[in-house]
């Protein structure tokens, strides 16, 4: 495995993630422990059922706590950031018939650090304790100060401590989040809230144009809603509201819906993450209720258009519920653009918000009615951006995490953060002072601001000046033999300890330019090539001077040159279906292990044989890239001849079927 790339103040993957309450489940639990990834889960807060909503009621002026509880409990249990004790107590409910009274019974139960039936203070430290004391004490001094009560049965105790801290706050909703996960041990920016915070109520149009005056009333199960519109507006519904609403015609009921729209401002913080961030994931869950109302919120669409580089994945949910009754993945889909388009106010094109769609597809026969359907696929303007796939964790219904982000995950750690260690081998020359140019142009192609550590390796026979390798930005070591076998199992010795994952086989007779060396091993940073192969035959300048040179006066040997090397290439495009441009090329990056599978020497004149038969028979990655030639006089340098040439068929087609090669290094 590759060495990841030295501290710095960045880490490898930063991503955001749309979540509801349930905290994208699996999702969640893949990235929020990996120390390589720094996450920001970004969540709204118009949940106003149950405890939530009598919470809001109470306050008259805050978001619903329910998600940002639920997801700070699931984070700090993943990174066991507070004892469990806490956890678990903020998890409790109160009884389904408490009264005021029981609140008081718990503060004071914590505030002694004792245990009751249901709650054990006793583990918590004293700050701690403290401080869940004097959360829930303002809420009985806001009570008794206003004069409302709150109805305490099946309450949720988190959100009971969060509304104190809301209270604590100034009754700032984004600073009592931030106040709340500290609480629990989080860092500050794990959980953010998508807006400013500014109050906001969630309203609903369903297909018939009835209006779902509530966040509780959207997620019904009772009733399968299929929704239309989804609105935030300034006021809560109540019974009377809504009647009055549905006395209207349809088009009224929107019209009046969309005047009462508030516009809460985008979450600064959300905005400079997103701004940075690598990898952006829609994820699956209550849409209408939980996700989209996200989208909704101005300049969000603008904010994540703007980052052109991230990885923009959505993911689809697997299985049907209550909000999302007779909806494909592709209506999912355009909805989220809809919203994240500002309900179509703003032109954004659509890669520049989601760059892949993930939908399930489950690939099996049985009961297929739980599952959301794909759709009309086809209408999905480009394909590039569609993956279809059984991403599903058995039949659980739940995603299976590796599958969805692995890919991308191992990608961005790839391309971005891991370092290749890559051995630089010289060939084909005897001159310390050839090999110093190639260093120096290695030097100024920028190869020492690639995420690469270099060791270069010769066996010029020649000593290089001290002081001008202790100048140099990497290591260059000579192989102490002179014996071409002996070469060969020392530097076969040097890659099996496993300290190399590439080699860049380059001849240095003064042909080819040290500065391409860079060029191979940029591409390295792609994280999934197994091979980067520098091609005379793409440089067609450079390579009609070759020819010139070398066969002047004799036209005929020039175009038998020339034909033979097509020759050579589309005999492996017969062999293995896969055409190379320059099969002879003296500049080319490999993977470690393919080298030391090679059967012959290193110094070997048919080594590229070898490798290209090896990389094209198990369909490795390879990328094929122009790199600059210089002819020089084949008085100075050895040249491939016609034996050559006809050498190099040979090997290869012994390589394709399998018959073992006469210069093995069995021999």
């Amino acid at each position: 495995m590759a060495a990841l790339a030295p501290e710095t103040n960045r880490p490898a993957l930063r991503v955001v993630l749309f979540s509801g309450g349930r905290g994208s489940g699996a999702l969640a639990e893949l990235v929020a422990t990996d120390a390589r990834v720094a996450l920001t889960v970004a969540i709204n807060g118009y949940d106003d059922g149950a405890s939530t909503g009598e919470v809001r009621r109470f306050l008259g002026d805050a978001l619903g706590p329910s998600d940002f509880r639920k997801n700070a409990a699931r984070y700090a249990r993943l990174r066991q950031t507070c004892h469990p004790a806490l956890i678990d107590l903020l998890d409790q409910r109160f009884p389904q018939t408490a009264t005021p009274a029981a609140l008081t019974a718990l503060a004071d139960t914590i505030e002694a650090g004792s245990a009751d039936c249901s709650v054990d203070a006793h583990p918590l430290a004293a700050d701690i304790r403290e401080a869940l004391v004097r959360r829930l004490r303002r809420i009985e001094a806001e009570s008794g100060k206003t004069g409302r009560t709150m109805n305490y049965g099946n309450a949720s105790v988190g959100n009971i401590v969060f509304a104190g801290g809301f209270l604590e706050c100034g009754r700032r909703f984004n600073a009592a989040i931030e106040d709340y996960c500290a609480l629990m041990g989080l860092p500050a920016g794990l959980i953010e809230n998508v807006t400013d915070g500014t109050n906001a109520f969630l309203v609903a149009l369903d297909c018939d144009g009835h209006v779902l005056g509530s966040e509780e009333a959207i997620v019904d199960a009772k009733h399968h809603n299929t929704i239309r519109e989804i609105f935030l507006i300034d006021r809560a519904l109540d019974t009377g509201a809504c009647e009055r609403l549905a006395a209207q015609a349809p088009q009224a009921r929107r019209d009046a819906l969309e005047s009462w729209a508030i516009r809460p401002a985008l979450n600064a913080r959300l905005a400079a993450r997103l701004a940075e961030a690598d990898l952006i994931i829609y994820a699956p869950g209550t849409q209408h209720s939980s996700l989209f109302p996200s989208y909704l919120t101005p300049g969000l669409g603008a904010a994540v258009a703007d980052n052109l580089r991230a990885i923009k994945l959505l993911v689809t949910n697997i299985q049907e519920d209550a909000e999302i009754a007779g909806q494909s993945a592709v209506d999912l889909i355009d909805r989220a653009v809809f919203y994240l388009r500002d309900k179509d106010r703003l032109s954004i094109p659509t890669p520049c918000l989601i760059t892949h769609y993930l939908l399930n597809d489950p690939g099996r026969p049985g009961d297929e009615t739980t599952y959301v359907p794909l759709g009309r696929l086809e209408s999905l303007e480009d394909p590039r951006l569609v993956r279809v796939g059984n991403y599903e964790a058995g039949s659980s219904g739940r995603h299976d995490a590796s599958k969805v982000l692995t890919p991308y995950i191992r990608g961005f750690i790839a391309r971005e953060q891991t370092v290749q260690r890559v051995a630089v081998v010289l060939s084909e020359t005897s001159s310390s002072n050839k090999i110093a140019q190639t260093l120096l142009e290695m030097v100024r192609g920028g190869v020492c601001d690639l995420p690469v550590e270099i060791t270069v390796f010769h066996s010029s026979g020649t000593e290089l000046d001290r002081g001008f390798l202790e100048r140099l930005p990497f290591a260059v070591r000579a192989l102490e033999s002179a014996d071409p076998r002996a070469q060969d199992r020392e530097f076969r010795a040097i890659l099996s300890a496993g300290d190399h994952d590439f080699v860049v086989f380059f001849d240095s007779s003064g042909m080819y330019n040290g500065e391409d060396i860079a060029g191979l091993a940029s591409h390295l940073t792609l994280g999934r090539l197994d091979a980067v192969w520098g091609s005379r035959r793409l440089s067609l300048r450079d390579i009609q001077e070759s020819y010139r040179l070398r066969y002047r006066g004799n036209a005929v040997r020039g175009a038998v040159s020339a034909v033979g090397s097509h020759v050579l290439s589309l005999q492996f495009l017969a062999l293995f279906g896969r055409y190379v441009a320059d099969t002879l090329s003296g500049a080319r990056i490999v993977r470690a292990s393919d080298v030391l599978a090679t059967p012959c020497l290193i110094s070997d004149r048919h080594l590229n044989q070898y490798l290209l038969s090896a990389l094209l028979r198990r369909r490795a990655e390879m990328m094929e890239i122009p790199v600059q030639f210089f002819a020089i006089s084949p008085d100075q340098v050895r040249r491939t001849s016609v034996t050559d040439g006809i050498r190099a068929m040979i090997i290869a087609v012994g390589q394709r079927f399998g018959r073992p090669p006469s210069d093995s290094l069995e021999q």
